[in-house]
């Protein structure tokens, strides 16, 4: 596993799920992610699971990577990706994801994740629907949002990012660089994708102390996050087997609560609108 710190000077039930809201939470996780590689795709699951359970002691901020624009000597190593698109295409997307960022980290991450989940559930390729869609599906200021896509600002944001990848010496999508505001310049980094339990021992180990996870949510507190999904993601996040996953959610669509999408072979889950 490639993972080494960075610079370090210094040696129940469901109707408890209550997220804590700290003003400034123990770490800050940078996600270096382009948002067309399907590795950075697959591994949207483990993320949900980190958000849920230890969301109140972490911050994911992703960071835009968009390959194509790094100097060839710089270029990060290849992952298979949407080949549908061409480079300006991606770039128009990637600007459009920080814009939406713009009005906040959360919105920031539920545009790119809905941007992702139009490549990768819906299997869109035009680049005005794809923006168009993932606007309609996340809680942002459209007005603002569509202001914000030709303005310098989400420019210079997609820049920073491109800058900050440089800095930190990304050269895999996906990696994760995982800061503590308790120990100055305490980080480390973790290129590619590993499990689970890799990102929450070093969750462990950066908080020195044993990690008091919040107690198991319930579909409710998730589907409140996560409107659209597969089973088997469900099975991973709440620990059950798939069968388990399957039959609760087949019940939870009788009470219409969710619904089956079937998008050409693929099909996942769809939280409703009621």
């Amino acid at each position: 596993m490639n993972a080494y710190l960075i610079n370090n000077k210094t040696t129940e039930t469901s109707s408890n799920y209550t997220p804590i809201d700290y003003i400034n939470k123990p770490i800050i996780i940078y996600y270096f992610i382009n948002p067309f590689c399907h590795t950075c795709w697959n591994i949207e699951p483990i993320l949900k699971k980190i958000t849920m359970e230890y969301g109140a002691f972490c911050s994911i901020r992703p960071v835009i990577i968009h390959s194509p624009l790094i100097p060839q000597s710089n270029r990060f190593e290849n992952n298979h990706t949407i080949h549908s698109l061409s480079s300006s295409e991606e770039y128009s997307i990637a600007i459009a994801i920080k814009a939406a960022a713009l009005q906040g980290n959360k919105t920031g991450r539920d545009y790119l994740r809905n941007v992702q989940e139009s490549l990768f559930l819906y299997n869109k390729s035009s680049v005005k629907t794809i923006i168009r869609q993932a606007s309609e599906h996340t809680n942002i200021d459209v007005h603002e949002f569509e202001n914000d896509l030709f303005s310098v600002s989400a420019k210079k944001a997609f820049q920073s990012d491109l800058e900050l990848a440089q800095e930190m010496e990304v050269k895999q999508f996906p990696t994760f660089v995982f800061l503590s505001q308790h120990i100055e310049d305490y980080s480390m980094k973790v290129s590619g994708a590993h499990s689970y339990e890799t990102y929450t021992f070093i969750i462990g180990k950066m908080l020195e102390s044993e990690v008091m996870k919040k107690t198991s949510p319930s579909f409710d507190d998730f589907f409140k996050l996560y409107k659209r999904f597969h089973t088997e993601e469900i099975a991973f996040v709440f620990d059950i087997p798939i069968k388990e996953a399957e039959n609760n959610l087949k019940k939870l669509q009788l009470r219409q609560k969710v619904k089956k999408i079937e998008q050409g072979q693929n099909s996942f889950w769809e939280v409703c609108n009621n």
